[in-house]
């Protein structure tokens, strides 16, 4: 099956299968890393009086061998928020769901479990997701704010024509990898398989805009004291149109204070 394999490097032959175009352009590369080296979210989510309302989805998904027989499991975190960039604090409403796979590769193979877990509300504070309602932390971060030194790159796809829409492509070595997104991220590994940020963007008025970015990394490491792989998909979609984010963002506060008085009590 290993959908999520294709996924992270259907992204990375974007540039191999891109030379038909007729005329071509630059994307102006250099503005969007910079602005995310100075971690201007304003920019990058397009903030109306500093509130932006995102989508964000985290995969993970691990492959390793039972009794000979490979199993997949895939598990996925669904947020949608408003994002206040004067203080790096979000709000908004997260969804788990989990699926598992005995042999996916073969004709035979099933799927053993698959859950949805109910959404619940959640804060994003000091660098950290928190589930309000447990008041526990979750294993997702935002890490769109942290990918300082992606200006000292040149992407390895920048062009665009009339048969493509604009993209950026960075495909990260090991030390790229390590200095630009796992000193925030700190994934622990046994082997690094490749990494890649892409910008998936539109052109308007001769306006280039970021529809969604994704952060991928593939590694081999240790899953119940066993060696499996593993592949991190971070993607994140802002929204054009915030001119309603700060009231979505107040009532989420006003949610955030209700189960604190809750616990309180």
């Amino acid at each position: 099956m290993k959908k999520l394999l294709l996924l992270f490097f259907t992204v990375m032959m974007i540039a191999a299968a891109s030379g038909c175009a007729l005329f071509t352009k630059e994307v102006d590369y250099q503005k969007i890393a910079d602005e995310l080296n100075k971690k201007n979210m304003d920019a990058i989510l397009y903030a109306e009086n500093g509130y932006a309302k995102y989508d964000q989805i985290s995969f993970v998904e691990i492959t390793y061998k039972v009794n000979g027989k490979t199993r997949e499991e895939t598990r996925k975190i669904s947020i949608n928020g408003v994002y206040n960039t004067n203080d790096n604090t979000a709000f908004g409403t997260g969804q788990k769901s989990y699926e598992m796979y005995d042999d996916p590769n073969s004709p035979k193979g099933k799927k053993v479990k698959d859950n949805i877990e109910p959404s619940f509300n959640l804060k994003y504070l000091n660098n950290q997701y928190i589930n309000l309602k447990t008041k526990e932390p979750m294993d997702v971060q935002f890490i769109f704010d942290k990918l300082q030194g992606i200006e000292r790159l040149k992407p390895d796809h920048y062009t665009y024509g009339l048969d493509e829409p604009p993209s950026l492509n960075y495909n990260l070595n090991e030390k790229e990898f390590n200095t630009i997104v796992n000193d925030d991220l700190k994934l622990k590994y046994d082997t690094f398989k490749g990494g890649n940020i892409f910008f998936s963007l539109h052109e308007d008025s001769n306006k280039i805009f970021i529809d969604y970015i994704t952060v991928g990394v593939e590694w081999e490491g240790q899953f119940n004291s066993k060696p499996a792989d593993f592949i991190l998909i971070n993607k994140i979609y802002p929204t054009l149109n915030n001119k309603n984010a700060y009231e979505e963002f107040k009532k989420y506060l006003y949610l955030n204070r209700k189960y604190m008085e809750t616990n309180n009590d």
